[in-house]
């Protein structure tokens, strides 16, 4: 398995797994989203620009020329209150269940801290349903902390 930056012809591949993700969170966790937006306008420029703009990437892992996983991440704007210069949200990931267990998170995740540590970032942040344990236990595994609690309920 090989590890790399995605290119614009990966763009496609990259959707479908969006999707994957989109599907199982709306499934199982968080019946908002909208399962048009991966291949929609919006969501097509978003990892159009992920994949080709600066301050964004976007890193797939393949298996025998198959790509299998990705992570799409990129810096972010920092609260003006507190005192850090460069943060970067990893914004999704997925590898497809039959690659889980098997280091392809870690793969991915990996390269994305060394593309901040090159771009002179020194806090990641990732966000996560609260119910999707499994992605939280894996966030806590590479080492990122828990910070604050975001509460949303419907009125």
């Amino acid at each position: 398995m090989i590890v790399r930056r995605a290119v614009v012809k990966d763009l496609k591949r990259i959707q479908e797994l969006n999707l994957l993700l989109f599907e199982k969170e709306f499934a199982e966790y968080d019946n908002s989203l909208s399962l048009d937006w991966t291949f929609g306008k919006v969501g097509s420029k978003y990892f159009k620009d992920a994949i080709t703009k600066e301050d964004s990437c976007v890193f797939v892992v393949e298996d025998g020329g198959k790509v299998v996983g990705y992570l799409a991440g990129g810096e972010c704007s920092v609260e003006d209150y507190r005192k850090l210069s460069k943060v970067a949200e990893l914004n999704d990931m997925l590898v497809l269940e039959e690659f889980r267990g098997k280091g392809v998170g870690k793969m991915l995740y990996s390269a994305f801290v060394d593309w901040c540590r090159k771009r002179g970032v020194k806090r990641v942040r990732v966000e996560a349903t609260a119910q999707n344990k499994e992605a939280i236990e894996f966030y806590r595994k590479v080492g990122i902390k828990d910070y604050s609690l975001v509460l949303e309920g419907e009125i």
